[in-house]
This record gives C-alpha cells, structure tokens and sequence, in this order.
C-alpha cells in the first residue's frame, strides 16, 4: 500500500500544553485524532493518491493528529474551531451517520438516536474506534489552566469554514466582543495560536509538549460588505506563517476579534468575530453540519474586469463601455452544467447587479448576501445581458446625437459612451444548492462537460472518491473485491441513488470490479441508467444510478 506521509503527528500519550502568560479563558487548544479510515478519507480530500487500502490502515486507530485554537462562545460549552476543510468534512461525514435526529439528506428520515447499523457493522469490522459515538470523537479540547476534556463534533458551517464542538460541563469566563464600529487600521491586535515544541514516540508511547504562543500585531485593512458588515480584517505581523491558521485574535482590552482564516508572508486574515458567531448559531440551530450555498459559477466585479472579458462574453464594445462607467455588480464568466445557475439559465458574460435586496459591488458582497440567504434557499437575481448574448432580453441603449462624448486618455481606446445608460435588466429566480467545498464541487461540475466527451455516462463517476481495497480488507468487509467509497457528494447522482460513504461497489452492470480506478470500470455506451452492486454492513444491495438530462442552453 502506497500512503502519502501523514500530516502531522500521531495523538500522545502524553499531552504537555504550556500556556501563554496572557492566555484569556476563551482561548482553547484543540487536538484532534483521526483513526486509519478517516485519515485515508482527509488524504484523499487533499488529492492525495492511495493506491489500496488494506487491514493495517483499517485497523489504525490513530493515524493522524491535527492541533489548532479553539474559541470558547456562548454558554461556555461551544468551542468554535478553523480545522481543515478535509478534515472537517471527514468529520461532518462521520456525525450525519452517528448524531441523532438529524435528517438524513437522501429521504429526509432522521437518523436513529444509536449508532446506525452502518456504524455498528463498521465497529465489528475493524474495531469500535474506526466510527464511534460522538461523545467519544478524538477531539481534546484543553483549556489555559491544562485541564483537558473531551469534546464532542456537532458539525461544519460551510459558509465561513468553521466548526463547532461542544463540552457538556465546561465552564469558561468568557470576555466581550470587541465593538466592530471602534476597529480601526494600525490599532494592535494579539493572536493565540498553538506551537508544537517537542515530539518524542516510541513504539510504546508518544509525548508532545505544546505551548500557546502569543503574537502581536496591527490591523491593516477592514473590508466591509455594502451592507456595512465586515466582510475580514487583514492584519500585519512578524512570524506570521501558516501554522497559526485557526488562531484567535484579540484587542489589547482582551476584546474578541476574530479567528484568523488564512496567514503567510507577514499578513493575515481574520474571520470577524460577528461571522463567527452567526456560524455557530447557524450549526446549532440544525445540530449538524451546514452546507454552503452554491450556485455553480466564476464571476469577477464588473468595476475590475478587463473589457475584452465583456467582448468575449457577448457584449459589444459600446455596451460593454456602458457597464464599466454605469453599473457595479459580477461578471459571470463561467457557469458549470448541471448546476443550480444553469438550471435557472444563467450564462457566461451575465451581470448580476442585485441579490434581492442587496446591491452587488464586488465578490465579498455576493459571497454575503448568498450566505446569508441559506442553502436550498430561493433568491431573486437582477440581470443585465449583452444584446449578442443568445436569447438575451431587448433593451434600448441610444446616444443623443447632438451630445459630444468626452474622454481621458486612459479612455481613448475605449468606443464613445452614450449618456441615456437605458439597459433594461430582467429578474431570475434562482434555488441555490448546497455543498460542505463549493469548490471541490465546482470543479467536478466543469469537469463534466470533459467527461462526456470520453464516455456519455460519466455523470456517476462525478462526486465519488474511491479506494481499492486489498483482497483481505474486502473479504473482512463482506466483499468479494471492490472499492471502497470515501466520498458522496450530495448534488452528485451516485448520492441521489443512495450510494453511502463506507459502502463497497462490488459490481458494476454484474461484473465484478477489478483492481481499477471507479471511472475506467464503468462501461461505454449511450446508457441511461447504471447498475451498481454494493455491499453495506455485510450485506448485498443494488442500485440504480439514472441519468439527468443537462439543462437546455
């Protein structure tokens, strides 16, 4: 078995933290285990190859272990925490299964309150610590003074990439957040974020010795959305280097900031703290994981995209003129098959002004006003479209004649511009999708349209990840061979089938699949509907994946 090399260090036995001298109670470190089969499903998250997976990696029962900040909210027992986005996944994956009364999203029944068959028949496999209840997840969460706890996954909110553990029994002094009006570039900022000092391991033990280190900073930028909320602050420091991704900042009165999202080369990026909040809110609300609306497009703001995307995209010359001196808004200028923003006909080279409400200026402002209006939510779009688009809504757009058009020189390569700007946009209704990675999920939609070309069924191939397993691992899994699924995506047709994470594709149109990669065993041929032979929980099922017919252009 090839396995690429784990990101970080196995989980101690022994877990030294020293904390930092300023440390307030609302800082937290975060450790988290992940056992064999959920580090193999973050691998190939992150695009890693495995080439098979056998009884050693499905019997580790910590293969990997991750360390970052936690943020302590709410009643005290709510940590809110930046891991990475696989990571969380695998996790979010793991408490659909196991959390109760959450519905599943293929039937909308709700799971049972025990451990699903699935879990338990994963538990008899390979050991109770490849799934296990919630309660007893790999996540330690250790507070300034050492004490350490358990805590429990509630889920992912995959607007802003953050996730939500909870510690019954945990009790912190919270201090306030800080006042967003009051932020100002150059005021200081102080960011908390675990540092690994030592690790020794043996065969027998391992020890890890961290302390929470505290670095000091000044605010650079407040970007704010047109709705006056604050999109991120960027802040400047010295030593600001991507392990403290996940760090929480605060005001020099001890005031909450924010938890820093990205971080290099001197400067980072804070998710405000408000944002932090309506994350939490949004994930406790449903008790689990909270995908991210998705649209399925690539945009840029109209005020900073060259003209000759708007002439490439259906605007003429003048009009596109017109947009760039007249109108703030994005720039379509991809829209994936298959996805909600083709299903409503949207097409490349659309500008989307208005979200309901809200005026559109630049990317941050979208990203906003679409978070903020839900996955699965419907929403109403303001659209101009260029005259050469096809099947675009007519509209006037006149120059008097007797009005001379001045210009700069920075203009002069530019036609003249009429001054009745007299476009006449149209409304799109809109129902958005859901995805925990848009962009994963994004590239899989583009992907499509490549695939089709090589194989004209090759929509159940999309959204899959996939293992080969080793034939002792599939014969201790109920199988005669196969491979393993690691990944569902839930827009994906496999998922509207019901194929499961964990399930085993034994067959495919009744042959037995062979050592292969999933997209090279699925057969050639105009076919509308696929066979699958899976087995779950020890058991033999079929089942059907049908194709959809891509939406008219």
């Amino acid at each position: 078995m090839s396995i690429p090399k784990p990101p970080a260090a196995p989980l101690p036995d022994t877990l030294k933290v020293e904390p930092s001298n300023r440390q307030p109670p609302q800082v937290v470190t975060v450790v988290h285990r992940l056992n064999g089969i959920k580090a193999l499903a973050m691998l190939r998250r992150n695009g890693e190859q495995v080439a098979e997976v056998d009884d050693n990696l499905l019997n580790a029962p910590n293969a990997v272990t991750s360390i970052t900040a936690g943020f302590v909210i709410g009643d005290g027992q709510n940590i809110v925490a930046r891991l990475p986005q696989a990571e969380a996944e695998v996790e979010s994956m793991e408490s659909m299964l196991l959390t109760p009364k959450v519905p599943n999203p293929l039937t909308g029944i709700p799971y049972p309150s025990a451990p699903t068959p699935l879990a338990q028949a994963a538990a008899r496999i390979v050991g109770p610590r490849m799934l296990s209840a919630p309660e007893t997840s790999g996540f330690i969460v250790v507070q300034p003074d050492g004490r350490q706890f358990a805590a429990r996954y509630i889920g992912l909110d995959g607007g802003s990439g953050l996730s939500l553990l909870r510690i019954n029994g945990l009790k912190a002094n919270l201090t306030k957040d800080v006042n967003e009006g009051q932020l100002a570039a150059g005021q200081t900022v102080r960011v908390f974020a675990p540092d690994r000092l030592t690790h020794a391991s043996n065969a027998a033990s391992a020890t890890v010795a961290l302390r929470v280190s505290e670095i000091e900073g000044k605010i650079m930028e407040i970007a704010r959305t047109s709705t006056g909320k604050i999109a991120h602050i960027t802040i400047r420091a010295e030593n600001l280097s991507p392990a403290i991704v996940g760090g929480v900042a605060l005001n020099e009165a001890g005031e909450a900031i924010g938890i820093v999202e990205t971080s290099g080369n001197g400067t980072a990026r804070l998710i405000p703290t408000a944002t932090v909040r309506r994350a939490a809110e949004r994930v406790l609300e449903k008790q689990a994981s909270v995908p991210r609306p998705w649209l399925g497009v690539r945009g840029e703001a109209v005020a900073t995209t060259p003209l000759e995307k708007f002439y490439s995209n259906g605007w003429t010359a003048v009009e596109a003129a017109a947009v760039k001196r007249n109108l703030e808004g994005i720039l379509l200028t991809t829209v994936a098959p298959g996805t909600p923003a083709a299903l409503a006909n949207l097409r490349p080279g659309d500008v989307i002004a208005r979200v309901n409400n809200f005026d559109i200026k630049n990317a941050e402002d979208f990203s906003y006003v679409l978070n903020e209006a839900g996955g699965g939510s419907t929403v109403n779009f303001t659209v101009y479209r260029g005259q050469k688009a096809k099947g675009s809504t007519p509209y006037a757009l006149t120059t008097p004649p007797e009005v001379e058009v001045v210009e700069t020189p920075q203009q002069a390569a530019t036609p003249p511009v009429p001054f009745n700007f007299n476009m006449k946009p149209f409304d799109v209704n809109v129902k958005l999708g859901e995805s925990l990675n848009p962009s994963f999920t994004m590239k899989l939609a583009e992907e499509g349209r490549q695939l089709q070309i090589l194989n004209p069924f090759p929509m159940v191939a999309r959204g899959i990840e996939t293992a080969m397993l080793s034939q002792r691992a599939a014969t201790h899994l109920g199988a005669r061979n196969g491979l393993l699924v690691l990944f569902v995506d839930s827009d994906s047709l496999a998922a509207h089938a019901g194929l499961r994470v964990f399930d085993v594709i034994e067959t495919v149109e009744g042959r037995i699949v062979g050592r292969t990669p999933f997209y090279y065993t699925l057969p050639k041929g105009n076919l509308r509907q696929l066979k699958l032979g899976i087995v779950r929980e020890g058991q033999r099922l079929e089942i059907t994946v049908e194709q959809r017919d891509e939406p008219q252009k």
